[in-house]
């Protein structure tokens, strides 16, 4: 075998073993903080559901992570589809959530996560009849990560949950959230 047949076949071997790798985000649970939080709306006899829940144009809604592939938020669903659902999942817990209940429209403005300093951040508007001009929020959550990309990009997945609960965390407690239901 020659020198070019040899570099051909570890060439060959070195891009077969580089293939991108996914990482998954486990299902969101609800955050007790965020229940509580939302049954004390709740008690007031408010109601609320959520009409919509989008990406604003621009927003880089398909994270990756460092050079091995794709951050799955949602088994396959969309980040969008994953913060309704999640916020959604809230709103139920709390006994908050009516369809008849006043509506929220939320955009996503800004989703960005880094794997090598250990972040996410996600940011949004939220908007409702009662509130047209709505009110902006943005949640930072920090989590540990790794030299190692596995790990990091294992760690970056698993901590998509907890910024999304601080996300709706900063939704619910905004000073204008009781007046946007």
């Amino acid at each position: 075998m020659n020198l070019a047949s040899k570099i051909a076949m570890v060439i060959t071997a070195a891009v077969a073993l580089a293939a991108c790798d996914t990482s998954v985000t486990p299902t969101y649970q609800t955050s007790p903080q965020n229940t509580i939080i939302l049954q004390g709306v709740a008690a007031g006899g408010k109601r609320v559901s959520v009409a919509s829940f989008t990406a604003a144009p621009g927003v880089d809604v398909n994270p990756s992570c460092r050079l091995m592939g794709p951050i799955d938020v949602g088994g396959g669903q969309t980040p969008e589809r994953v913060l309704h659902d999640a916020l959604t999942a809230e709103l139920l817990a709390a006994g908050i959530y009516s369809p008849k209940g006043t509506p929220l429209d939320i955009t996503l403005t800004d989703m960005q996560v880094s794997s090598m300093n250990g972040h996410w951040i996600l940011a949004g508007t939220v908007k409702s009849p009662k509130l047209p001009q709505g009110y902006s929020v943005q949640a930072k959550y920090d989590f540990k990560t790794s030299f190692s990309a596995v790990s990091a990009c294992q760690n970056t997945a698993l901590a998509f949950n907890k910024a999304t609960s601080a996300f709706i965390h900063a939704i619910i407690t905004h000073p204008s959230f009781r007046a946007a239901i």
